[in-house]
């Protein structure tokens, strides 16, 4: 009886220990996954800025040599 009850607490004991890393490791990696998707949002923010700035340059320079 006693060994039966030792054995439970520590079962119990261990997998309160993995689920609370599991936890720990999955949070972690929901938070990298987050930052990864913010960092590649920036990115493509200033990707997109500099096109935008090479075609209005494009189209001003264009512009320019057809009046001239």
């Amino acid at each position: 009886m006693k060994q039966t009850n030792r054995a439970r607490r520590y079962a119990g004991t261990f997998l309160t220990l993995v689920a609370g890393a599991g936890a720990v490791v999955g949070g972690a990696y929901l938070v990298s996954r987050i930052k990864e998707k913010q960092d590649t949002e920036t990115r493509l923010e200033r990707m997109e800025q500099m096109v935008e700035g090479l075609a209005g340059a494009g189209k001003g320079g264009a512009e320019a040599k057809g009046q001239g």
